[in-house]
Parts: structure tokens; C-alpha cells; sequence
């Protein structure tokens, strides 16, 4: 792409130049010396005014453009409005656009000041999740092992002594309570692994009859106490 300043000086050159050369071409023409001299003459001067007005041009127009053009090209870098450079023009449209620029950069600057303080806090909450589900699966994990170990033993008449039915049934309840609990213990620990995106996935074949015949087996105690029937 050409610059606006390089367009108008290639404007200004080729009209001064067209310029200079119409009074060069009176000046030798004309019929009396001193209207050709004075042609020439005109012709030269407006041929400069033409030149100095596009340098003046530029400097009040083209270069404010540009320090703009440059201030939004390193905003959209960096998302700071801090390192811009200064502008100063008397255009008034100019200025104004500057202006707006600035209000808006500096509200954007803001705004993605306070998004990167939210992500900061998400940040500290997540690890606090972390920290809360790690703790609470250890402190949960931890009693649970001598439950288990002592309701299997209970279970084992041999090891602890002969048990009445009812104290059979409450053993069994606690060991079943039990293995319920360190299976939600377990799940807390997967979804902790899922939100760390730590957790692998094995594929593998398995048969539709052995695991249905399984659930039945883990839920049939809990369908006889509840009395339920299919």
C-alpha cells in the first residue's frame, strides 16, 4: 500500500512541474519579453506555493495520520495505550478521532485489566478446589481402611468369634456402607484428575452378561431390604 504523503507529493510535483513548464513554454512563445518574464515568473512562484503547500499539508495532516495509524497498530499489539505517541494537530477532525481512540484504549486497557484479575481469581479458586477435594479424599480415605479391615474380619467368624444374624446383618451393613463410601472417596479423586486433565481412559471389550449380572449382584441386597421385587 502507498502512503498519503507519497501520493501527495507525486501529486504536487507532476502539478508544479505542468506548472513551470506552461510558463516556460509563454516565456519563450510570447511575442513581447516582459509579459514572457512575467509569466515565467508566476509560473515559478505558484509552482513553489504548490510544493510548500503540500509540505505543509503533510506535516498538518499526513503526520498526525500516521502517528495515529502507528499508536493503533501497537495497541493492537499490546492492549496498552501507555506507550502511545503523542499527537499534535489543529485539525479538528483529527483531533477528535485521537480522542475518541484514546477513550476507547483506555477503556479497553481497563477492561482487560479487571478480565485478567477474574482469571486470577478463577485461577486461586481452582487451586483451592484442588487443595479442599485432595484433603477431604485423604481424611475420608483414612478412617476408612480400619472400618473395612475390621467388618471383613467380623465377617470371618473364625478369626472374631460367632455372630447371631443380626449382628451378621449390622457387620454386612457397615462393610456395605463402607465400600459405598470409599467408592464416592474414589470418585472425588476422578474428577479431580478429570479437572486437571490428568485422568486416562482405557478402551476395552467387555461382556454385556457378566456386567449386568454384576450390578444385579452389587444391588440385589439393597432390593431385598427394600423389598422390592421386578
Amino acid at each position: 500500500m502507498i502512503p498519503i504523503k507519497n501520493i501527495l507529493f507525486l501529486l504536487s510535483g507532476v502539478s508544479s512541474f505542468i506548472i513551470f513548464y506552461m510558463g516556460l513554454v509563454n516565456y519563450i512563445t510570447a511575442i513581447e519579453s516582459p509579459t514572457g518574464w512575467i509569466l515565467l515568473v508566476f509560473a515559478t512562484i505558484v509552482a513553489a506555493g504548490t510544493l510548500l503547500s503540500t509540505v505543509y499539508i503533510s506535516k498538518s495532516i499526513t503526520k498526525p495520520i500516521e502517528k495515529l495509524a502507528e499508536n493503533m497498530t501497537e495497541f493492537s499489539k499490546t492492549n496498552k495505550i501507555t506507550n502511545k505517541k503523542p499527537i499534535n494537530t489543529n485539525i479538528k477532525e483529527i483531533y477528535e478521532l485521537n480522542k475518541n481512540f484514546e477513550s476507547m484504549g483506555e477503556k479497553v486497557e481497563k477492561t482487560i485489566s479487571v478480565q485478567q484479575e477474574y482469571v486470577e481469581k478463577l485461577k486461586q479458586i481452582d487451586k483451592k478446589k484442588v487443595e479442599f477435594s485432595s484433603m477431604v479424599s485423604h481424611e475420608l480415605k483414612t478412617p476408612l481402611v480400619p472400618i473395612l479391615g475390621y467388618a471383613q474380619m467380623l465377617q470371618k467368624q473364625e478369626l472374631m468369634g460367632k455372630l447371631n444374624k443380626q449382628q451378621i446383618d449390622a457387620v454386612d451393613e457397615i462393610h456395605s456402607s463402607a465400600v459405598k463410601l470409599q467408592r464416592l472417596v474414589g470418585d472425588i479423586l476422578t474428577t479431580q484428575k478429570l479437572d486437571l486433565g490428568k485422568l486416562d481412559f482405557n478402551q476395552e471389550n467387555i461382556h454385556i452378561t457378566e456386567l449386568l449380572n454384576s450390578i444385579i449382584k452389587e444391588f440385589n441386597p439393597i432390593a431385598i431390604e427394600k423389598k422390592l421385587t421386578s
